[in-house]
This record gives C-alpha cells, sequence and structure tokens, in this order.
C-alpha cells in the first residue's frame, strides 16, 4: 500500500507533468472539447434530474469551459445555480441568480470569477443542499479519482455534502467531472489518499465513465 508521503510526492510530481501537458493545449482544441464535454453534460439524466446544481467557474485555460453550463441553469426555469468562494483552508457553494450576477463577479487572484466576501449570498447548505457537483481537476484517472490543485477544498467539501445529507437522511450530490482528452489517465495513475473523494462520474469528449 503507498503510503501518505508517497502519494503526496508522488502527486507533486504528477502535477508538474500535467501543468506542462495542458500548458500546450491551444485554445481552439479547448474549445472544441468543452463544447462536446458540455453538450454530453446538457443531454445526461443526471443534469436533467438535479435542480441545485454547483459548477466551479473554469480558468482561461487548462480546463473545460464551464460558461455555457452556468448560462444554462441560469436561464433555466427549475434549476438554481451555486458556484464556489473561498476562504484561507475552505469553500462554500454560493448561489447565483441570474446572468448578470455571473456577469459582475469580481475577478480573484486566480485570474476567474468569485463571488465577493463582503456580500451576503445563499449558501448551499440554507436550503435542500445541492443535486450535483461539478468537479474540477488537474486531472482524472479511468478508477473515477482525481488530482487537483493540492488545496483538497474539493475532497474537504465533498465529505461536507455527504455527512450534511446523512444527518439529513437525503441523498448526496452526484459528483461528475469534466475533462478534456488531455487530463484523463490510466486507471491506477492518480495516487489516492485516505481523505480522496472518488468521483461519481467523469465526462470526456469520447467517454463517460460511471460507477
Amino acid at each position: 500500500m503507498t503510503s501518505i508521503a508517497t502519494a503526496v510526492a508522488l502527486k507533486r510530481t504528477l502535477r508538474k507533468e500535467l501543468k506542462t501537458v495542458l500548458k500546450a493545449v491551444s485554445g481552439s482544441t479547448l474549445a472544441s472539447e468543452s463544447e462536446t464535454v458540455v453538450q454530453h453534460l446538457l443531454d445526461s439524466d443526471v443534469y436533467k434530474k438535479s435542480r441545485n446544481i454547483s459548477v466551479y467557474i473554469s480558468m482561461p485555460s487548462s480546463e473545460i469551459n464551464t460558461r455555457s453550463i452556468i448560462h444554462d441553469i441560469l436561464h433555466s426555469s427549475d434549476k438554481a445555480c451555486y458556484v464556489p468562494r473561498w476562504t484561507a483552508d475552505a469553500m462554500e457553494m454560493v448561489r447565483i441568480k441570474s446572468w448578470q450576477d455571473y456577469l459582475d463577479l469580481p475577478i480573484n487572484k486566480w485570474n476567474i470569477p468569485e463571488p465577493p466576501h463582503d456580500t451576503p449570498m445563499e449558501n448551499a447548505f440554507d436550503h435542500e443542499g445541492l443535486d450535483l457537483i461539478l468537479v474540477p481537476a488537474m486531472g482524472f484517472d479511468e478508477n473515477r479519482n482525481r488530482i487537483g490543485h493540492g488545496k483538497g477544498y474539493y475532497d474537504k467539501y465533498i465529505e461536507s455534502c455527504r455527512v450534511w445529507a446523512k444527518e439529513r437522511q437525503c441523498q448526496p450530490p452526484k459528483t461528475v467531472g469534466l475533462a478534456l482528452r488531455e487530463q484523463l489517465l490510466k486507471g491506477g495513475n492518480i495516487p489516492t489518499e485516505p481523505t480522496d473523494q472518488k468521483l461519481d462520474c467523469i465526462i470526456t469528449p469520447d467517454r463517460i465513465i460511471c460507477e
């Protein structure tokens, strides 16, 4: 069994390798693969059945662009859109209610829009919780593991959603990763730690990998 220290070291090396690979992805490839993956998601039963959806706001490069997903949710009559807001060591999902809300979000240090911290906003745990979480990553593997940027925000948040759901005797949210072709690795190629959360599904331009 891989020790935690070994897994951490292997992840550090893998992140460097993925960063190099993802830097080489062209803008046209990113746009084309994003369009295909987003359409797969919008056509999926899990998306159609979900009402409260958490969506990561994508970085300008290196990951599937989620702008059109956010647009679809905000223009739907039966869905609510929640996006991440970070503190130093935790993350919450807060609701944006209109496309203008999204356009007005300030840009954070990672060059992506993030809800302001000095504005009260509806938290996903305030009401019904979430039905679906769209999860970003640097890479995914065929066993539905993921490797993020190393802060553990999503692993902690997914676990808190499961605890929240268990306390209320309801179903936890489904977790779906959206992957560029270059982000999908062979099964077993991502080292794992006990706190890592396996996803329910990964959508790539060519495949949908579910449990």
